[in-house]
């Protein structure tokens, strides 16, 4: 599942592309409109020659902001990838992969695909997120931006929590953003056991824990944009530190890294050094 690192990537490198663009028609893969989360119709009627301009993210959702029509109003596409969902900005004239759910063609002869091979993403076409995404108002503060209340008020809100720290991480409403994998590896970094209770920190575990969520987010924005083969289709997490690493030796103290759950959705972590 796209989380904030993959979101936070493809925001860079594609609204350059796409900010002040017109787009020229709308085709939907009529097998996979049901993903929409708004009359296919409608959709493909209202979208055309309105302009893109600006794309965004909230939480682990991409959002891409259209002008006014004429007589109409602002609206937003905003789009929850899931588990399958992938983005693509390809020449109009090649054909779309099977996974096709939708495709905005742009003038100059791009079009921007979304993709999805599990059917699990969520598309809206809204003039107001807040009040037709749902949980949209429930999603807590960006998890990149945590550092920037600082430590005291991150403590504040932790100690709201009685969670396991896995669960934590991954509640929305705690900071959005972070799912199964970077929960993983945040608490790596943060050398502390994923089925800890937050009740069980000790100040200087919070502290761990604070510094390590920037240093894990940004780290992995800086590592997926730095790959040469990058491609916004495709997800690559081959710099991952444990998660999805289970039986492989830890990159810090060499112990065997442990996983639990399936392979779908693994827990990975490290007995040896973390505590």
């Amino acid at each position: 599942m796209p989380e904030l690192p993959e979101l936070e990537a493809l925001r860079l490198q594609l609204g350059p592309r796409l900010e002040g663009r017109l787009v020229t028609a709308v085709e939907v893969n009529p097998k996979k409109g049901h993903l929409l989360r708004y009359p296919v119709e409608s959709f493909a009627h209202e979208v055309p020659y309105r302009r893109l301009l600006v794309m965004w993210r909230r939480g682990k959702h991409l959002v891409f902001d259209f002008e006014l029509a004429r007589g109409g109003e602002l609206r937003h596409l905003v789009i929850n990838p899931m588990l399958g969902g992938r983005f693509q900005l390809a020449d109009a004239e090649s054909p779309p992969p099977g996974t096709h759910v939708f495709s905005l063609r742009l003038e100059g002869g791009e079009e921007l695909r979304y993709l999805d091979f599990r059917d699990m993403g969520r598309i809206y076409w809204t003039g107001d997120p807040a009040r037709e995404v749902p949980a949209w108002t429930e999603m807590g503060p960006e998890a990149d931006a945590l550092a920037e209340e600082g430590l005291e008020s991150f403590r504040r809100r932790l100690r709201r929590y009685r969670d396991e720290l896995k669960d934590l991480l991954r509640n929305q409403a705690f900071c959005a953003g972070v799912g199964n994998a970077y929960s993983d590896e945040i608490l790596f970094e943060a050398r502390l056991l994923p089925l800890r209770r937050r009740a069980s920190l000790k100040p200087d575990e919070e502290v761990a824990l604070f510094e390590a969520i920037p240093i894990v987010l940004q780290g992995a924005v800086e590592a997926i944009l730095a790959n040469p083969d990058y491609q916004e289709s495709k997800q690559d997490r081959s710099f991952m530190k444990v998660h999805a690493k289970g039986g492989k030796q830890c990159p810090r103290c060499g112990h065997r890294i442990s996983q639990l759950g399936s392979n779908r959705e693994p827990l990975n972590f490290c007995r040896g050094c973390q505590k």
